[in-house]
C-alpha cells in the first residue's frame, strides 16, 4: 500500500517517508514528520498531544514541550498562516486537529510489474563469458524474484522520469534497502528506451576490469583492442538504458567508464546503483530510504499494521517460510516492533520474518539481540551478499578501511542519537584523532552506515542503524576493545549531565531527552561486571535533576537503588552517598511504593546528611518528609516537620531558608484549617521573595515554591477572594506548562477552585488537559484524582448519576488510594451524588468516612463544607433529624469563622435559609442582613454560583436561589 495525501501545495509520502511541495522535496525533521502523518491520517479529528507523543517519541515518556516544539517548527514549515492558510488547528485542552482539506490517492504506477516486449536484438553469449549481463531483449528479460514490489511505487515514479531527464542517476541507500530490486523494475518498466543493459559488478573484485564488464554487457562479441570504444560505438546507435549495479566497492572504475560512455554516447543514460554517490559532475541521486514502518502508538491492529510495506512484506516472507496463520491485532504490535527494530530493511525483514515458523514471533522479536539472527539464511539462488544479514554487512564493511572499521566499531557504544562532538570525545584515542573521527564519520554516512537523525530543528544529529549497531558491537566484543571506549562513553555523558544541570531543566529538557538512550547505556555499562560503578553513581545521582519528567519514576528507583547497593566503600558517608537517598526517597515518594520503604528512605538520608553536617541536603530532606505526610493525609505530622524546618532555618539558614519555611508552613496550615496563619506565611514569604526565588533550590523544597503558589489561591478564595483567586490559580498552572510533573501538580490543586466557583466550563478544559498528562503515566495518583474531579464536574453539571457511577468505581476502597490528601473531596462529592440519587444510608456511610479521615489527619481546611454537606444529606433524608442537622450547621459555621474562611460560611448560611425553609421558617430581614454582611466581606467584582445564589435570596426570589 502506498498512498499519497495531497494538500495544498503538498504531497505526503509516508512509505518514502518525504514531503514534497510543488514538485521538490521539504526536509523537515523525523518527529515532525511522524506528526503530521499522524494528523494528516485523521484529518479532521483531534488527536491528543499524548498520542502525537506516542507516534514520535516511541515507547519514551517525554513532556508537552517536545510536542510543541516541533508542531511550531512544523507550522513554520507548512506556513500555516501565510496568505491566509490553516492546516493545523490547536484545539484547547484537547490536542491539535489537521483542518486543511486532504485528498488521498495511490502512487500512479502499479506495484505489480508486466514483462517487458523487446524491440531490440543481440547476439548469444559465447562460452566462457561471465554472466553479468542482463538486457531486455532477452526471452525472460531481467530476472526478478517477485512481479510485485511493495513501498516502492513512488521511488519508481520519480525514478522514471528522472532517467528520462537526466543522464546519470545513481541510486544510493544501505545494503539490503532494495537498490537491485528497484533497477531491474524499472528496467521492465521504462518503455522509451530502446535497449536496457543490466551488468551486476558484485562479482568484479578490480576497477580495471570494470571497463571490459561494461563492454560485454554492451556487445558480447567485441574482441578488439579498445573493447569498451567499440562497444559504446554500438551503443550509440540507439538510445540505450544502461544499468551499473553494486558499483560501491569498484567506484574508481566505474567513474572512468561512465566518463567516457557519456561523453561517446549522447544517447545514452545511466543508472547506477551503490552503498555511496559516485560524485561526479551531473550526477543525479536518489535516495533510497528503508520502507516504512508504524510508529509504536501503543494501539495497532492487524489492517492498521498491514497497511505499511515493512510489515506487509514480513508477513509475506513468513508465509513462504511456514507462518501460515495471518496477523491477528493482538500480534500487530509485535511484528511492528520487530520491523523498527530492523529499521524497515527489506533484505532483513525477509531473513527473519523466513524464521518465524520456527521460533514464533515473540521467538524472534527476542532473538534480534542475539548474533543468531544474523546468520540466518535466505534464498540459496540469492546473490552471497544477501543469503544472510550478516554478508550483507560483512560486503558493507570490507569497503572500509582499517581506521573507518575500527570508528564504526566503537560507535556502537552509543545507544541512541549523537553529535560529532560526542563521537570525536568518545571514539578519539592516541591512534584515532578527531579530524580521523570526522573523516571516518563523513565516510559512513556517504556508505549509509550512519545515518542522519533530527536533534531538534535547529541542528543535525548522528545514529547508527539498529542491525549496523549490533554488527559492530560483535566486532568491537572480538577485537576487545570495547572497555576504554564504554568508559570513555560514561564520562563524556557524565560531563554532559554535568554541565545540563547548571542550566534551567524547564527550558532545556527537550533538548536533552534525545541523549536519553546513551545515559542508560552508560549506566548499564556502568554497573555492568566490568564497569566502574563510582561512574554509575555520579551520573544517577544527575538524573532527577537533568531529565526531569522524561524517565518513568520506577526507573529513577531501580538505578537509585544499583547506585546505592554497589557503592564503593570510599564513597559511603560521603555527600553523593546521602544525595543518592535523597534521589531515592524522592522516586519513592512519587513512584507509589510503601510508606515504609518511602520512610527508610528519608530516614537513611536525613541521619547520614545529619552525621555529615550536610545542611542543604537536610533541610532538603526536611522538606521531602513534609511533603509525604501532605501526601498522604497526615497534615498534623506535616506541620509539626514544617516548624523543624523552620526552626533549622533560623538557627542554621539564611534568608533563603526562612522564605523556603514560609512555604511550607503556608500549606501546612492551610491544610489543617488555620486560613489566617496560612495567609501569613504566605505572604510573608511571597513578600520576601518579591518574585526573585531562592537560585538554589533543591527537588523538594522547588516543589514547595510549586504547592505554595496555588495553595496560595486556595487560601484567597476561602478567604473571600474569588476573582483574585481563579487568577492566581491561572498563572500558577500557566508558570508550569512546560514542566509536566509540576503541572499535574497545579491542576490536581487548582480545578477545585474553577468547580467552587461554579466554573463549569473552564474546569471542564483543565480536567481534559489533566487527562490528556496522566493517560499511560506511572503517575496513577493523578489519573485517580482526574477521575475523581470529573465526578464532581458531572455532578455539579446535574448528572449525578454518572457522577456515582464514576466515583463509586474510584472510592470503593479508601485504603487503596493513592493520593489521601485527595479524598476528602473525592468522597464529599460522591456522598452528595448518592443522596441526589436516593441512596441516603451510602450517602451518610460516605460523608463519614470523610469526617473520620478529616479528624485522623488532625484537622482540614474541608471540614467545615463536609459539614455542611453532612448537614444537606440529612436533610434530604427520607425522615430528617433537624436537630442534627442544626448542629453540623452551627458548627461549621463556627469553625468557618474562627479560620476567616469566607466562602464556607457562605456556603453554610445559604444551607441554613434552605433548611429554615423545608423546617417551615420564613426568611426574616435579620437573615437577609447577615447574608448581605457576609456578601459584603467578599473582595471584587467577579460573582461565584454561591454569591449568585446569595443575591437572588437578597432580591427576594428564594426559589430562584434554591433551585440553583
Amino acid at each position: 500500500m502506498n498512498t499519497v495525501f495531497k494538500f495544498g501545495p503538498f504531497s505526503l509520502h509516508p512509505v518514502s517517508r518525504t514531503l514534497v511541495r510543488d514538485g521538490r522535496e521539504l526536509v523537515i525533521g523525523s518527529r515532525a514528520f511522524d506528526m503530521l502523518v499522524a494528523l494528516v491520517h485523521k484529518q479532521g479529528e483531534v488527536i491528543s498531544r499524548r498520542e502525537l507523543m506516542a507516534c514520535a517519541w516511541s515507547g519514551l515518556s517525554v513532556e508537552d514541550s517536545n510536542v510543541r516544539v516541533q508542531m511550531a517548527h512544523l507550522r513554520r514549515e507548512l506556513g500555516c498562516g501565510v496568505n491566509g492558510d490553516r492546516y493545523i488547528a490547536s484545539v484547547a485542552g484537547r490536542g491539535y486537529c489537521f483542518v486543511m482539506p486532504v485528498e488521498t490517492r495511490e502512487a500512479e504506477f502499479s506495484s505489480h510489474i508486466e514483462p517487458i516486449v523487446s524491440d531490440a536484438t543481440s547476439g548469444d553469449m559465447s562460452p566462457g563469458d561471465t554472466p553479468l549481463i542482463e538486457e531486455k531483449s532477452k526471452a525472460g528479460s531481467i530476472p526478478l524474484r517477485s512481479e510485485t514490489i511493495l513501498g516502492r511505487s513512488s521511488d519508481l515514479e520519480e525514478l522514471s522520469v528522472a532517467v528520462e531527464e537526466r543522464r546519470l542517476v545513481t541510486v544510493v541507500g544501505p545494503g539490503g534497502v532494495g537498490k537491485t530490486t528497484l533497477a531491474k523494475v524499472l528496467a521492465r518498466h521504462v518503455r522509451t528506451f530502446d535497449q536496457t543493459k543490466f551488468v551486476d559488478l558484485s562479482v568484479i573484485t578490480d576497477d580495471a576490469l570494470v571497463a571490459g564488464a561494461v563492454a560485454s554487457a554492451i556487445s558480447p562479441h567485441t574482441r578488439s583492442g579498445d573493447r569498451l570504444r567499440d562497444a559504446v560505438t554500438w551503443l550509440a546507435k540507439k538510445r540505450s538504458l544502461l544499468i551499473l549495479d553494486n558499483c560501491e566497492h569498484v567506484i574508481d572504475g566505474v567513474v572512468d567508464a561512465l566518463s567516457f560512455i557519456l561523453a561517446q554516447s549522447p544517447t545514452t543514460h545511466v543508472l547506477a546503483t551503490s552503498i555511496e554517490a559516485l560524485r561526479v559532475s551531473g550526477e543525479a541521486v536518489h535516495l533510497l530510504r528503508p520502507l516504512g514502518t508504524p510508529p509504536n502508538t501503543g494501539r495497532m491492529t492487524a489492517s492498521h499494521a498491514l497497511a505499511w510495506p515493512s510489515v506487509e512484506l514480513f508477513m509475506q516472507r513468513a508465509s513462504d517460510g511456514g507462518h501460515k496463520a495471518k496477523l491477528a491485532d493482538e500480534e500487530a504490535a509485535v511484528v511492528a516492533a520487530i520491523c523498527r527494530r530492523l529499521d524497515g530493511n527489506p533484505l532483513a525483514i525477509e531473513l527473519v520474518a523466513s524464521r518465524v515458523g520456527i521460533y514464533g514471533l515473540d521467538g524472534v522479536l527476542n532473538l534480534l539481540d542475539n548474533q543468531l539472527t544474523f546468520r540466518w539464511r535466505g534464498d540459496r539462488d540469492a546473490a552471497p551478499r544477501h543469503q544472510t544479514v550478516q554478508s550483507l554487512l560483512d560486503w558493507s564493511y570490507a569497503l572500509l578501511s582499517a581506521k573507518t572499521q575500527t570508528v564504526l566499531n566503537r560507535l556502537s557504544v552509543f545507544g541512541g542519537e549523537f553529535d560529532m562532538d560526542a563521537a570525536m570525545e568518545v571514539i578519539a584515542d592516541s591512534e584515532i584523532s578527531h579530524a580521523d573521527v570526522a573523516m571516518a564519520i563523513g565516510d559512513l554516512v556517504d556508505k549509509s552506515l550512519v545515518a542522519l537523525a533530527d536533534l531538534d530543528e535547529m541542528s543535525r544529529a548522528l545514529k547508527l542503524r539498529e542491525i549496523v549497531r549490533t554488527y559492530a558491537t560483535s566486532k568491537m566484543t572480538s577485537a576487545d576493545e570495547g572497555f576504554e571506549t564504554q568508559r570513555r562513553h560514561a564520562l563524556f555523558y557524565l560531563r554532559r549531565m554535568r554541565a545540563w544541570d547548571s542550566t534551567p531543566t524547564n527550558s532545556s529538557v527537550a533538548l536533552r531527552e534525545p541523549h536519553l538512550g546513551n545515559v542508560r547505556t552508560a549506566l548499564q555499562w556502568a554497573f555492568s561486571d566490568n564497569g566502574d560503578n563510582e561512574i554509575g553513581a555520579e551520573i544517577c545521582a544527575l538524573l532527577l535533576e537533568v531529565f526531569s519528567d522524561t524517565l518513568q519514576l520506577d526507573e529513577y528507583g531501580q538505578w537509585y537503588k544499583r547506585a546505592l547497593a554497589s557503592l564503593p566503600s570510599e564513597l559511603r558517608n560521603t555527600e553523593l552517598h546521602v544525595k543518592l537517598w535523597e534521589c531515592l526517597a524522592t522516586a519513592w515518594l512519587f513512584g507509589g511504593v510503601s510508606d515504609q520503604d518511602v520512610e527508610t528512605a528519608f530516614k537513611e538520608g536525613l541521619e547520614l546528611s545529619l552525621n555529615l553536617e550536610q545542611h542543604r541536603r537536610h533541610a532538603n530532606l526536611l522538606a521531602g518528609l513534609c511533603m509525604y505526610h501532605l501526601k498522604k493525609g497526615d497534615f498534623r505530622s506535616g506541620r509539626e516537620i514544617a516548624y523543624s524546618y523552620r526552626d533549622k532555618a533560623n538557627a542554621e539558614g539564611g534568608p533563603d531558608e526562612r522564605v523556603i519555611a514560609g512555604w511550607m508552613l503556608g500549606t501546612m496550615h492551610h491544610m489543617v484549617g488555620e486560613q489566617v496563619e496560612a495567609a501569613e506565611a504566605f505572604d510573608y514569604s511571597f513578600s520576601r521573595a518579591a518574585g526573585r526565588y531562592p537560585s538554589n533550590l533543591c527537588y523538594f523544597e522547588r516543589t514547595h515554591l510549586l504547592l505554595a503558589k496555588i495553595i496560595q489561591a486556595r487560601v484567597t478564595w476561602l478567604r473571600g477572594s474569588p476573582e483574585i483567586a481563579l487568577q492566581m490559580a491561572e498563572n500558577s498552572i500557566d508558570e508550569v506548562r512546560d514542566h509536566v510533573s509540576s503541572l499535574r501538580a497545579s491542576l490536581t490543586i487548582g480545578i477545585p477552585i474553577f468547580l467552587l466557583s461554579g466554573e463549569l466550563e473552564r474546569a471542564e478544559i483543565l480536567i481534559n488537559q489533566l487527562a490528556e498528562l496522566t493517560t499511560g503515566t506511572a503517575t496513577p495518583e493523578y489519573s485517580e484524582a482526574c477521575i475523581a474531579m470529573r465526578g464532581e464536574l458531572l455532578l455539579l453539571q446535574g448528572d449525578a448519576q454518572q457522577s456515582v457511577e464514576i466515583l463509586r468505581g474510584k472510592l470503593t476502597s479508601v485504603g487503596s488510594i493513592r493520593l489521601p490528601c485527595m479524598i476528602n473531596g473525592n468522597l464529599r462529592a460522591l456522598a452528595e451524588a448518592l443522596s441526589m440519587v436516593g441512596e441516603h444510608a451510602e450517602a451518610i456511610s460516605a460523608i463519614d468516612t470523610a469526617l473520620a479521615l478529616s479528624e485522623r489527619a488532625g484537622g482540614s481546611y474541608f471540614l467545615p463544607e463536609l459539614m455542611r454537606t453532612k448537614a444537606m444529606i440529612l436533610l434530604s433524608s427520607p425522615q430528617p433529624d433537624f436537630t442534627a442537622v442544626q448542629r453540623l450547621l452551627d458548627e461549621g459555621t463556627a469553625i468557618a469563622r474562627r479560620t476567616s474562611a469566607i466562602g464556607w460560611e457562605l456556603r453554610l448560611y445559604l444551607a441554613q435559609l434552605t433548611a429554615d425553609q423545608m423546617f417551615g421558617r420564613r426568611l426574616t430581614n435579620g437573615s437577609r442582613t447577615k447574608l448581605g454582611e457576609i456578601v459584603q466581606s467578599f473582595q471584587g467584582c467577579f460573582e461565584t454560583a454561591d454569591l449568585r445564589t446569595a443575591k437572588s435570596y437578597l432580591r427576594g426570589e428564594p426559589d430562584t436561589a434554591l433551585a440553583s
